[in-house]
């Protein structure tokens, strides 16, 4: 029987990580940071506490990456300490809301960017003769309304990028792996360079004395009013810092998995976060907290390019953005499909999902399933608003992955660890604690808005709701298994 391929050494491994991570969020999510809390010190002190945080997780995963190189990651991870339904409905949350609509979300980013070199269509006299305008909604019940008539020559784009990176993984892992090693060096260079070009050239215009100011006048915070900006901010901050953990995916086709996922999840997580505190240095010291938080479109990086270099640099960004999210995309395409073939194999997927290209040794079937999910997500606009939900879950699930390190430590307190948590108890303890916290917060805070008419729906219980609709599917696939002999896992 065909299998997985062990083509991917640290370098392509720790390219990954990175790549995972820095996508879109740094260049976007500054701007509505620092309109939640307008005030540098306390933005860069989040930045700092969230890498920190995230740090915590990276260490306390890297503990259950040696104990189980597993293709599937938390997966195979929640499958192993809660049994196989919560095993199931991660992984289902992961091909409805959290893998796809990444791709979609980051693909859709990077088809922004492209129309600032080609013009792209509308199709407004196509649609005037089906009787629909751009604005015409779908309206969903309990989820909203969506737009799938918007932007169409964009999501065309997008959803030629998917296909692209989609057809180059089915290729090799040893490809895609490559591939990502150069994106992400290039995308690095690129960020310093434009970070360089800030505090050398920019200095007719920065100010050091930026970083320790606030917005507006009367607009300092205290009490309850900023913890819960912070809180606020520090959702935007996260869902930069997403997606650290997606190389475990891939745990089967790695050389050497125990000794080589933790080494490049901690060497990519310490990397991305020294990057991101730079990079808002930079934002801050150009164009001061105000600057950031009134950027056009939320466009921070090319808003602080421009006041150095005005107009000519805005190419430039365009190109590098473009860079990083094709960089994004394709390491979310390579590690997220192998999710649904480890469902596969275990019988709760689609049966063909198991399946190893005779030739590639690549999961094909499973990354084509998970390609064509993210292309509908990507043209029915609907990714907006699952994503709108993503933060919220990955942390109920981030929760889960921690305790399961206290729950393996007590059940087998002698197994081999050939990566255990720096600082255990406490490390995992803190992120357990703030986790649970986060959650419950952003849980409250939801559905105080809901009440208050600012949002139509209570975005963090509906996203656990779309979780729950894997439910029907998990038991009728389980049924299918008892019904027929599933090849046992590698």
């Amino acid at each position: 029987m065909t299998t997985l391929k062990r083509a991917l050494g640290l370098y392509a491994t720790t390219a990954i990580v990175i790549g995972s991570v820095v996508g879109s969020g740094i260049f976007s999510s500054p701007s509505q940071m620092a309109r939640d809390l307008p005030s540098a010190p306390y933005l860069l002190g989040v930045w700092v506490l969230t890498g920190m945080l995230t740090l915590f997780g990276a260490f306390t995963q890297c503990e259950l990456v040696g104990q189980m190189p597993k293709t599937g990651g938390l997966y195979e991870y929640f499958r192993e300490v809660y049994g196989e339904g919560i095993g199931f409905l991660y992984g289902w949350a992961n091909f409805m809301i959290a893998g796809s609509g990444a791709i979609a979300a980051i693909s859709f980013f990077f088809a922004q960017y492209f129309e600032n070199f080609t013009p792209l269509p509308h199709f407004t006299h196509a649609l005037a003769w089906l009787g629909v305008s751009e604005n015409t909604p779908w309206n969903i019940p309990a989820l909203g309304a969506i737009f799938p008539y918007q932007f169409l020559g964009r999501k065309l784009v997008a959803s030629g990028l998917v296909l692209f990176l989609t057809a180059l993984n089915v290729r090799g892992v040893k490809l895609g792996g490559t591939l990502q090693s150069i994106s992400t060096t290039m995308k690095l260079l690129a960020i310093v360079a434009i970070v360089a070009v800030a505090f050398i050239a920019g200095s007719h215009v920065g100010h050091a004395a930026n970083w320790s100011r606030v917005g507006t006048p009367g607009s300092t915070l205290v009490g309850w009013p900023l913890i819960g900006a912070i809180a606020l901010a520090m959702s935007g901050a996260f869902w930069s810092y997403d997606g650290w953990g997606n190389v475990a995916y891939i745990a089967g086709e790695v050389r050497e998995p125990k000794q080589t996922i933790p080494r490049a999840i901690v060497m990519g997580t310490v990397i991305f976060i020294a990057l991101y505190l730079v990079v808002n240095l930079a934002y801050f010291y150009i164009l001061s907290v105000a600057g950031v938080a009134n950027a056009p479109g939320d466009r921070v990086a090319s808003q602080m390019i421009f006041a150095v270099v005005g107009s000519g640099g805005a190419g430039i960004i365009a190109a590098i953005l473009m860079l990083s999210a094709f960089d994004t995309t394709n390491s979310t395409v390579l590690t997220n499909a192998r999710v649904y073939y480890a469902m596969a194999r275990n019988g709760l997927f689609v049966r063909q999902g198991a399946s190893v290209h005779k030739k590639f040794q690549t999961p094909h079937i499973a990354l084509l399933l998970q390609g064509a999910w993210s292309i509908i997500l990507l043209v029915t606009g609907s990714f907006d608003l699952i994503t709108s939900m993503y933060v919220f879950v990955n942390w109920v699930l981030y929760d889960l992955m921690a305790i399961a390190v206290f729950v393996l430590r007590k059940r087998d307190p002698n197994a081999e660890r050939p990566f255990s948590v720096p600082g255990y108890p406490w490390v995992p303890i803190i992120f357990v604690l703030f986790a649970s916290a986060y959650v419950v917060i952003t849980l409250v805070a939801d559905i105080q808005q809901y009440q208050a008419g600012t949002q139509p729906l209570i975005k963090s219980a509906t996203g656990i709701a779309l979780v729950l609709t894997g439910l029907p599917f998990y038991y009728y696939w389980r049924w299918r298994r008892s019904k027929t002999r599933v090849a046992p896992e590698r």
